[in-house]
């Protein structure tokens, strides 16, 4: 028998693969936004990316790793992002040019009207599965701990300061009051007419942070 060939990193089928799986994230977070998490499937999402069902399968066992490879994806960027601004600048502004990064990588801001359905992470956190909670927990816990020893590296903060941990939990802060905020949907609680996810955190964490709560 021959020898069986691999690819190499970076090679032409390490491209496709990667350009396939980044199709199909982008077509499942269309649908998801348009839709809803429940009600896409995985025939809707191989049609939109235009690969056979059995390709998606090939990269992801379920929907719902499809959902989390999205998110981790999401917050490779926006957290990269933050780490890219000065540590003294106020959060908010840290956030803001965060999410700016976000939607120049071609991530779409998702309106929070009655024409649109919740985002699907804001049904799974509320309630779906306590395994795609704890992947989300524990990636953020991750993050956090990231941003936080990136202030201490690049700050000039006491030894002893919490300013560091403030920083990153407030980054937190604005990401989870988007999702909680928008969930209240669920519940019949009203928004702005104008509300997106992401206009929702930034609007939280301002009110967290200016001191008047």
């Amino acid at each position: 028998m021959g020898e069986q060939k691999t690819a190499r990193p970076g090679t032409r089928q390490d491209r496709r693969k990667a350009a396939t799986r980044a199709k199909i994230l982008e077509a499942a977070e269309r649908l998801f936004g348009e839709r809803g998490y429940t009600q896409t499937s995985i025939e809707d999402i191989a049609e939109l990316a235009d690969v056979a069902v059995r390709t998606i399968y090939m990269h992801f066992p379920t929907k719902a790793a499809i959902m989390l490879a999205a998110f981790d994806a999401w917050v490779d960027v926006f957290v990269e992002a933050v780490l890219q601004r000065p540590v003294d600048e106020p959060v908010v502004e840290t956030v803001r040019a965060a999410l700016d990064a976000v939607e120049a990588a071609g991530w779409v801001d998702h309106p929070e009207n009655d024409d649109t359905p919740v985002h699907p992470m804001v049904e799974h956190l509320h309630s779906g599965s306590p395994d795609v909670a704890g992947h989300v927990l524990q990636r953020w816990m991750r993050e956090m701990d990231r941003i936080a020893r990136d202030a201490i590296d690049r700050g000039d903060d006491e030894p002893v300061s919490l300013r560091p941990q403030a920083r990153a939990t407030a980054v937190f802060a604005a990401w989870i009051a988007s999702l909680s905020a928008t969930g209240g949907r669920l519940q019949g609680r009203a928004l702005p007419e104008d509300a997106t996810g992401q206009g929702v955190g930034i609007s939280v964490l301002a009110l967290i942070t200016d001191g008047t709560l």
